[in-house]
């Protein structure tokens, strides 16, 4: 689903256009333009740039029920962000699709856009492996300052095991009071066919003495973590099938799919 917000229900392409930008706004995302084209609702193109947009992990997607109160016809959709930001760090993400067929909901005010099939399409998620430390490091600095830890490097290894599933391995060089330790977490992230990431089996491993230390405090977090479903994409595709979902891990991690049609 894609957010909407209006005084009042669209009857023109650009009215539509500032429909969805203004919903994007009400829910934390700045896009940098939005531009529907063609005769509404039977539209020529609909293109979404969220380039420079901040995301987080408190970003909530609408969840809006309701009357359908149009139904919308895109020729070409794409909706892009090179980059966009996750905790300030920088990911690409393309989604593009052609012959989409979508419909509006709720009230004008509060209303959303959902998908609800495509002819072809594609989604691609793609982060730099250096920028996805950078992001392990602030993570993991947060969590152990609470511990009295200091963290000084963290190295991530990533190993393909199939297409949907990626074995990881993170080290984290700590500092606590005068001498340095090494605290590893390691598990696997798996993926389904829409696009939800869960942690399996995520385990603590280091020297011994930062292990106990830490391991009071973080294996509650990791529990928590284990199975837990994160979605990859901010919005719901609504009723777009993904196929051929998979991992490719290399200097950048990229999840893609090919877009079709619920059946």
């Amino acid at each position: 689903m894609l957010p909407l917000s209006a005084d009042k229900n669209a009857t023109g392409a650009e009215e539509f256009s500032e429909a969805l930008s203004r919903g994007l706004l009400a829910h934390g995302i700045t896009p940098r333009s939005v531009q529907a084209t063609g005769d509404f609702p039977k539209l020529t193109s609909l293109t979404i740039d969220l380039a420079e947009a901040q995301l987080t992990r408190d970003l909530r997607p609408p969840t809006t029920a309701g009357q359908i109160v149009s139904t919308v016809e895109i020729d070409r959709f794409e909706l892009t962000g090179v980059p966009i930001y996750f905790e300030k760090t920088a990911l690409e993400l393309r989604v593009a699709a052609e012959k989409v067929t979508s419909h509006s909901v709720g009230d004008p005010g509060a209303g959303a856009l959902v998908l609800d099939s495509a002819g072809t399409g594609t989604v691609s998620i793609k982060v730099a492996k250096a920028a996805l430390e950078t992001l392990l490091q602030s993570l993991a600095s947060a969590a152990a300052a609470k511990q009295g830890l200091e963290v000084r490097q963290t190295t991530l290894t990533l190993t393909q095991e199939g297409p949907r599933a990626v074995s990881f391995r993170a080290d984290v060089t700590a500092k606590i009071f005068v001498m340095s330790a090494t605290l590893s977490l390691s598990g696997r992230i798996e993926i389904d066919g829409e696009l939800n990431a869960r942690f399996v089996g995520l385990a603590l491993g280091g020297d011994a003495m930062v292990t106990k230390l830490a391991g009071g405090y973080v294996r509650p977090y990791l529990d928590r973590l284990e199975g837990r479903v994160f979605p990859l994409l901010s919005f719901s595709l609504g009723g777009l099938k993904l196929q051929d979902v998979e991992f490719i891990v290399g200097p950048e991690i990229e999840v893609r799919a090919r877009l079709g049609t619920t059946v």
